[in-house]
This record gives structure tokens, C-alpha cells and sequence, in this order.
């Protein structure tokens, strides 16, 4: 399926009689987005809310993909991470002003219904996960309760877009419980992945980070984690690397806990879900996180 929005999405941007070059530079970028999440998560609420597909509807899900490697290139630029795209960082930031214009460029293009609350669910998700990318960026984040809002801000708006998008190309609009429900999923997702980091690469160990795990270590009372508290606590960039055990995560209980976070914030999703689909098996949505 990500193939087919990827040759779709390279016709689109050859439309632009950009340089040579600078189309070989985009259609690099779309070569490595893994996407697909967003416009299929999309794609479902759509169907379930009863829409029927068009190739206008159907152009509108492939240029949420193209918003999505927008927002992750900016993302990854923001968090000095840009060289994984084998990319010069200024020309990373010029790719991404080009995408978010065709974005833009492209919706007053198409024929379809409730296209201007299409493009503000765009514009007002994007500014709601740039708010949320902010607070993350200034990394002060000291307690699980301000990890939440954050996550609900960054990634979760971006899950709401996905979420609120589908049910506005059917009906028109969409309810409260189905943004909420987004939220939930993208702090099971994010949970996920930063505890997945933890185990395996521990970047956001080595940038002095503030994910939930993290937080959680930091403040797990054993002596296991001076040597942690300690780099924290340490300003600028430490001269030496600090590593963490697998073995000394499983013996905080640190897996534990984030079973259980994930499991209350997925089944508070999955309860307005249900509320919003009544008829419907939910537990479909599990594949998203």
C-alpha cells in the first residue's frame, strides 16, 4: 500500500516543475518514509463512519502522508537527528517548506466535500503538535503527568488529525471522544517507543532526555541509578556515554509500569470507541499502536 502512495506522491511533486534536483531531493525523502500508519488509521475512520472512496477522498489520505514526513523531518531537525536521512540539515528544511506547500496547494485543488474544515484540521493539528514539540524541545519535563500532556500535544495531535480527518470526509464532523480516544492511542504508541529506545539504542538516554521510562529510573530510590541521576544532573554534554542494563531495567520493575500506563490510557481509548462505534468491533484499532 505505502508503495502506491509513494508513486502517487512523486507524480504530484513532478507536477511543480521544481529543478531536476530538488525533485530527486523529495522523491529521496518519500523513498525513506515507512508511513502508512496515518492515512490508513484515516482511512478506517472513514469507512466506518460510512464514507465511500473516491480518488479525490483517496488523494486526501496520501497527502496526510506527505504532512507526516513534513512533521517528521521537522521533528528530526529539532532534535539534531537529521543526518538519518543522509540529507544536509539546511536542505532538509528547504524539502520540508516544499512538501507543506504542496500539501496545501493540492487540498484547494481537489474536488471534495467539507474542504475548508479539511484544511484547518490540518493547519490546526500541526500548530497543536508544534506546541506540544516545543515543550518537548525545552526537555523540562519533570512527572508523568507532564509527560501525558505532552504526548497528547505532539504525538497525539498528529493521531487526532488521522482520527478527525477520516470522520470529516464522511459526515462533516467529528465528536470530542473520537480526539480524546486519539490521545490515548499515541500515549500507548509513544510508551512504546520510548521504552523500546531504552532497551535497545538509548538515544534519548544519551541526549539526557525526559521520556516516562526515564523519569521513572530517575527517580526509582536504589543506588543502581546514582550514576544516572548523576549525568542528569550534570550541565552540557558529558564527555563520557552512560548505559544502562537490560538486567537493571528488569530488576526496577520499569517493564511493569509501563504495562500497566499502556494498558489503562488503551482501554480508556478503546472505551470511547465504543462510544463512538457502537455497532462496531473496535478492537480493529489495536493495529495503530
Amino acid at each position: 500500500m505505502m508503495e502506491g502512495i509513494k508513486q502517487s506522491l512523486k507524480i504530484i511533486a513532478g507536477n511543480y516543475q521544481l529543478s531536476d534536483e530538488f525533485n530527486r531531493c523529495l522523491n529521496d525523502l518519500l523513498d525513506q518514509h515507512e508511513g502508512g500508519d496515518f492515512s490508513g488509521l484515516s482511512k478506517l475512520h472513514f469507512q466506518m463512519n460510512g464514507g465511500t472512496l473516491t480518488k479525490s477522498i483517496e488523494e486526501v489520505f496520501n497527502l496526510l502522508e506527505l504532512w507526516i514526513l513534513f512533521t517528521d523531518i521537522v521533528d528530526d531537525i529539532e532534535d539534531g537527528d537529521e543526518s538519518k536521512w543522509g540529507i544536509d540539515g539546511n536542505i532538509l528544511l528547504n524539502a520540508s517548506t516544499a512538501l507543506v506547500s504542496i500539501v496545501l496547494l493540492e487540498l484547494e485543488k481537489l474536488e471534495i466535500p467539507y474542504k475548508s474544515e479539511v484544511t484547518r484540521l490540518f493547519c490546526h493539528f500541526l500548530l497543536q503538535a508544534v506546541d506540544g514539540q516545543h515543550h518537548d524541545l525545552m526537555n523540562k519535563i519533570t512527572s508523568e503527568e507532564m509527560y501525558i500532556d505532552v504526548v497528547k500535544k505532539k504525538s497525539g495531535s498528529l493521531i487526532a488529525l488521522s482520527s478527525t480527518l477520516g470522520a470529516v470526509l464522511a459526515t462533516g464532523k467529528y465528536t470530542t471522544m473520537l480526539e480524546m480516544s486519539a490521545h490515548y492511542i499515541a500515549i500507548v504508541a509513544q510508551l512504546k517507543n520510548d521504552y523500546n529506545d531504552l532497551l535497545n539504542l538509548q538515544r534519548d538516554l544519551q541526549v539526557k532526555k525526559r521520556t516516562l521510562p526515564l523519569l521513572y529510573l530517575l527517580q526509582f530510590e536504589d543506588s543502581a541509578f546514582d550514576e544516572l541521576r548523576l549525568y542528569y544532573r550534570q550541565q552540557g554534554n558529558a564527555t563520557t556515554k552512560i548505559c544502562i542494563t537490560k538486567q537493571q531495567i528488569v530488576d526496577s520493575g520499569l517493564h511493569v509500569y509501563v504495562h500497566l500506563i499502556q494498558s489503562k490510557y488503551l482501554n480508556l481509548a478503546l472505551d470511547l470507541l465504543k462510544e463512538v462505534y457502537p455497532t462496531q468491533n473496535v478492537e480493529i484499532f489495536k493495529q495503530y499502536i
